[in-house]
């Protein structure tokens, strides 16, 4: 899920990214020391960003080198110091800049910026231009499997009923989710568009054991027909198949900073987990309680999917802004995942598990794209991290997907960026009907 990224306009025309950052190795660092950090980091950025408007370009130079010393694999740190260069003629930052941000494995097309040509002469520029656009350049392993009819629809969570096939896609615009076949044939919408006491739909996964789907609502202003009273709508629900009528639910009590109930997974025990992003809480329903459990920890900055691990003891979240977290359900120790050598786990959103490594869709870096992450034994480090699909045409702003079988399935085209705060379509905004893509989840 994507809440509004922020985006800053920084110089030149580049548009950087400040929706996340994470942390490279270092598993000698302490749990205070990466948040203290990233703490660093963001205000550095701030004052870059506030240096820059002001036309102060050496303390905006000096501010967003700062940032991204203290959080070096948070590609916006890097793109800032591009910026920066371009405004003060400085070769040298600039061509550092570029490196460093190729060096976390992503990457831009460079020609789209007329004020980056004057340096298309340099060996050194060309080289660094050839390792972003092989980054960046589409990897289409995915194949479609579903096209929903509607273009309006704003999808976002996805799962499939392993005893049926059947597929189901959540609705933020219409709060409702899609009842699909295994062909994708379009079957119902569960409940009726624009439900009362629903927000927009998001996570949704199907517990087979009990024959009911989890699904999260929020009350956020992109449904159709929202009113300030919709703000309060926060709850999980649980419905009964083949139903579709809610027989549990359970509500949030107000927060100062407001809920985002995000993704939702099942544990091996039948245990549910939900994420909230804007008031970071990871929740546990025990199988064999009525009662919500919360997780609260310094490292939550803004959760979004979740993945439980065999054995019931472990669940991993996926944080926009710390990168991927272990979670231990019994003690409640977190522990952020270290990064492989060469890559970022910043901006992840949908989760799930497989076969010892977290699939996730990575739609907080430029381009977005699906990650196999593997993770050593003791999952406390991402010892590999691969590209599954990249910049794939059809995928321009993908969140959500589950494993149906030995393939991940997820949304390809959600709507967030085509819709504004107020859930207005943006001038000149194309809507497409949504697409369900399929990519195996091996890599070899």
């Amino acid at each position: 899920m994507r809440l509004a990224p922020l985006v800053l306009a920084f110089g030149a025309g580049l548009a950087m990214s400040a929706v996340s950052e994470s942390r490279q190795g270092a598993p000698a660092w302490t749990e205070n020391a990466i948040v203290d950090s990233a703490s660093a980091a963001r205000s550095a950025y701030a004052r870059a960003s506030a240096a820059l408007r002001g036309g102060d370009l050496a303390t905006a130079r000096r501010e967003a080198a700062r940032a991204a010393r203290a959080w070096p694999t948070q590609p916006a740190y890097q793109w800032a110091r591009v910026a920066i260069a371009l405004r003060a003629s400085d070769t040298t930052t600039l061509l550092d800049a570029l490196t460093r941000y190729a060096d976390l494995g992503v990457g831009r097309d460079l020609t789209l910026d007329p004020a980056l040509a004057r340096y298309a002469a340099l060996t050194a520029f060309r080289a660094g231009a050839a390792r972003h656009a092989a980054q960046a350049a589409p990897l289409a392993r995915s194949v479609p499997i579903a096209v929903l009819p509607d273009s309006t629809f704003w999808p976002e969570g996805f799962d499939a009923d392993p005893r049926t096939g059947f597929l189901y896609v959540t609705s933020i615009r219409h709060r409702t989710i899609a009842e699909l076949t295994p062909r994708g044939d379009y079957v119902r919408e569960i409940f009726p568009r624009g439900g009362v006491g629903l927000g927009a739909m998001l996570g949704v996964r199907v517990d087979p054991a009990r024959g009911v789907l989890w699904a999260t609502t929020a009350g956020i202003p992109q449904v159709a027909g929202y009113a300030p009273a919709d703000s309060g709508t926060q709850a999980l629900l649980r419905i009964r198949l083949p139903e579709g009528e809610v027989d549990g639910r359970w509500d949030l009590p107000p927060s100062a900073a407001g809920h985002t109930l995000g993704d939702v997974a099942i544990g091996p025990l039948g245990d549910v987990f939900m994420s909230d992003s804007r008031d970071p809480v990871l929740y546990r329903l025990a199988a064999d309680s009525t009662r919500l459990q919360e997780y609260r920890h310094d490292l939550f900055r803004s959760l979004q999917g979740v993945a439980p691990a065999p054995g019931a003891r472990v669940v991993f979240v996926a944080d926009y802004s710390h990168g991927l977290l272990k979670v231990d359900v019994f003690s409640g120790t977190v522990t952020r995942l270290a990064d492989a050598p060469g890559s970022t786990s910043l901006g992840c959103d949908g989760l799930t598990w497989h076969d010892g490594a977290l699939i996730a869709v990575q739609n907080g870096v430029t381009p977005p794209r699906v990650m196999r992450f593997t993770l050593d034994s003791a999952w406390t480090r991402i010892t590999r991290a691969d590209v599954l699909d990249r910049n794939v045409p059809l995928a321009d702003e993908p969140t959500m997907g589950a494993m149906v079988g030995d393939a991940f399935v997820y949304v390809a085209n959600s709507q967030w960026q085509k819709y504004d705060d107020a859930g207005t379509l943006r001038p000149g905004a194309t809507l497409r009907k949504p697409v369900l893509l399929s990519v195996r989840a091996a890599t070899r």
